[in-house]
């Protein structure tokens, strides 16, 4: 199922174009993830992360979700942009995260302090939300179990937000 051409009525992309291609830059990050990514991801990634424009990097796509009576963003970064996050929390943020970003797969954040990874917290394998900078999984939430649960089925939603 493509992701984006099934979006939860509660999500629209304002920001980013959807760019097939980028096939090495996901082939990268399937073999630098310390972790196994599902498959609807690794397809999403597939679709928006090909070249932008020539004078444009393709960072990902912004997302506006209605979340109650408020709309917010969210942003799912390209596979470029991802690679370009986990070397930065490795190496520059080390020891900070060391605890943890050998076990997680960050994909995204809220345009703020939130950020979304993939991992196998205490509640299982899935999507999961933390605020940057308490990032482990005790302080975490788990929203969905995919990609696909979240932003076609809406699984989350209400949650993936933190007021």
């Amino acid at each position: 199922m493509n992701i984006l051409e099934n979006l939860n009525d509660r999500i629209q992309i304002v920001d980013g174009v959807p760019s097939y291609g980028g096939e090495d830059a996901v082939k990268q990050v399937v073999e630098t993830s310390p972790i196994d990514l599902p498959e609807d991801y690794i397809e999403f990634l597939k679709s928006i992360s090909g070249q932008a424009s020539d004078e444009e990097e393709n960072v990902g796509l912004e997302f506006e979700v209605k979340v109650k009576d408020y709309t917010l963003s969210l942003w799912i970064f390209s596979a470029q942009h991802a690679l370009e996050k986990y070397r930065e929390y490795k190496i520059y943020s080390a020891p900070i995260y060391d605890s943890i970003i050998d076990r997680i797969w960050l994909i995204g954040n809220d345009l703020g302090d939130l950020l979304y990874f993939y991992g196998n917290g205490e509640d299982g394998f899935g999507l999961y939300v933390a605020e940057a900078g308490s990032l482990d999984f005790k302080d975490a939430d788990k929203i969905a179990d995919t990609l696909t649960d979240f932003l076609v089925k809406g699984v989350g939603i209400d949650t993936a937000f933190w007021s």
